[in-house]
């Protein structure tokens, strides 16, 4: 299977070369010897090359995944080549109808809430701090809008995929 993924604005090609364990990957030329086990949820074991990941892979709608790896969040748009985009994939699920919903990318605390309801925010503004796995990771509005509700107190708990405010 081989598809073109959106990573940072910038287009890879990768395909996947068989199955068993590892997988050969291939990523734009390179190929890559890919071992994986699901975790708990949406936690995945990784070894790629023979080095070791821990990584949180939640899918936001079809086509978008949020990826938290090493400390840091990917958002991966892919498409499988060959196929047409449905109509409307690739549109997060947080964002259709002029509707935000901030959604927790993996298991962790609520360690901030930078806002408070009916509060107006910009894009790129910051709404809420989460901790996971050691990090403070601070989730922002995508696009302008009016705090709606916030689903969340400080020092909750939250699951990947949790929905933690709603902008719209």
């Amino acid at each position: 299977m081989t598809y073109s993924a959106d990573l940072h604005g910038r287009i890879h090609r990768l395909a996947v070369k068989g199955t068993g364990s590892p997988v050969p990957v291939q990523i734009d030329g390179k190929t890559y010897d890919v071992d994986f086990s699901a975790g708990d949820g949406s936690l995945l074991s990784l070894i790629v090359m023979g080095r070791s990941y821990e990584a949180d892979v939640v899918e936001e709608s079809e086509g978008v995944l949020t990826v938290w790896v090493e400390g840091k969040l990917h958002r991966i748009e892919y498409q499988e080549e060959g196929r047409r985009p449905r109509r409307g994939a690739g549109v997060p699920r947080q964002d259709i109808g002029g509707r935000q919903m901030i959604v927790a990318p993996m298991p962790g605390k609520v360690v901030a809430l930078l806002v408070s309801p009916a509060q107006e925010v910009s894009a790129g503004q910051g709404v809420i701090v989460i901790e996971a796995m050691k990090m403070e990771n601070e989730l922002k509005a995508s696009g302008p809008g009016v705090i709606k509700e916030i689903k969340v107190q400080e020092g909750d708990a939250v699951s990947g995929g949790d929905v933690l405010i709603i902008i719209e």
